[in-house]
């Protein structure tokens, strides 16, 4: 007997050294923007075999690699985003560095804001990442101070967690449902059968039109008690928008600058669209908007060949044949006229 739990023991405790010394190391190399308020590192590890499986979140300044268990990790940084998972290897240190994004001498002596532009895949794909593996958004966000989006500080209420799914968890659809429940259903059929990050993409609208490029975008959200909400997320922030400011540092992605006013010889400031890191651009522009009345309608509803809109596996809501990723003879689903 004394034996047996002898062995039990040293497996136990053989399992604990184990683990303790599953260890690597992140870093983040950079310098904070001087309008950039929090210029900590957010990290959190996911086990990537399984959905929502993610650890709490660590936090660590810029240029000191830091001690983390092993594992995948989504990594973020004054509201921007690696646009990758990043794997740490025991024994290892995994570097990051960030990209600095120089502001335009006509625009210093202005309000500047820059924030992520939401009509590149590049960023959209960061969304669909966070929520696919955390099952919410990466970030807690306020709007109170800017009326568009930055990081939320302890005292401040957060504007995008309560945006998840866990209405889908218990989804129940009474006799003879509103339009809005029944919408809801196909949401929730879409969140539950997510295989990747890329099936979430039939749950936002990240408006690519003329006029709508402001970074903004909407999320199709499922509130209690399974009903259908069109959420707007406002602008998202990678600095506080002051005067004065000469750069800002964020990861790879695409990023516009905008500022309110005019240039020394009276003319309208122009805004600002930029790309900065090395990361596959391929399809950079795509993007598409929801047409939330025909969501999810199935190939046998309509002809594809007049659809308003129809879905491929590269993109949904196509409305052009001349749209990458929008080949009708492709399509999975259709929207008719």
């Amino acid at each position: 007997m004394k034996k047996q739990l002898w062995t039990a023991l040293s497996v136990i405790l053989f399992a604990g050294s184990a683990w303790a010394q599953a260890m690597g190391s992140l870093a983040v190399n950079g310098v904070g923007g001087e309008n950039q308020g929090f210029r900590k590192v957010k990290a959190v590890r996911c086990d990537t075999t399984k959905r929502g499986s993610c650890d709490n979140p660590v936090f660590f300044d810029l240029n000191k690699p830091t001690a983390v268990p092993a594992g995948m990790y989504i990594v973020g940084f004054e509201n921007s985003i690696n646009p990758d998972l990043v794997q740490v290897r025991e024994g290892s240190t995994t570097t990051l560095q960030l990209e600095r994004i120089d502001i335009p001498a006509v625009m210093k002596n202005n309000n500047v804001r820059v924030y992520r532009d939401m009509g590149k895949l590049v960023e959209q794909q960061k969304i669909y990442m966070t929520m696919y593996h955390m099952k919410r958004h990466f970030f807690f966000l306020d709007k109170d101070n800017f009326d568009d989006l930055y990081l939320a500080g302890a005292w401040e209420r957060d504007y995008v967690q309560r945006f998840t799914y866990e209405a889908c968890d218990n989804f129940v659809k009474p006799y003879d449902a509103p339009s809005s429940v029944l919408r809801a259903e196909q949401i929730c059929i879409a969140w539950n059968n997510a295989r990747s990050p890329m099936d979430l993409r039939g749950l936002f609208d990240f408006g690519v039109g003329y006029g709508e490029k402001d970074g903004s975008f909407k999320q199709m959200w499922v509130s209690q008690p399974s009903d259908m909400l069109v959420m707007k997320h406002p602008r998202y922030l990678v600095a506080v928008p002051i005067k004065g400011s000469t750069f800002v540092s964020v990861f790879p992605g695409a990023y516009r600058i905008s500022a309110e006013g005019k240039d020394a010889k009276g003319k309208t400031i122009k805004n600002v669209s930029i790309e900065v890191g090395n990361y596959s651009k391929s399809g950079s522009t795509l993007g598409f908007s929801l047409n939330v009345d025909g969501l999810f309608t199935n190939l046998g509803e309509g002809d594809c060949a007049s659809a308003r809109t129809w879905e491929t596996e590269s993109r949904a809501y196509c409305t052009s044949d001349d749209q990458e990723g929008c080949d009708r003879s492709a399509a999975s689903s259709c929207t008719p006229m």
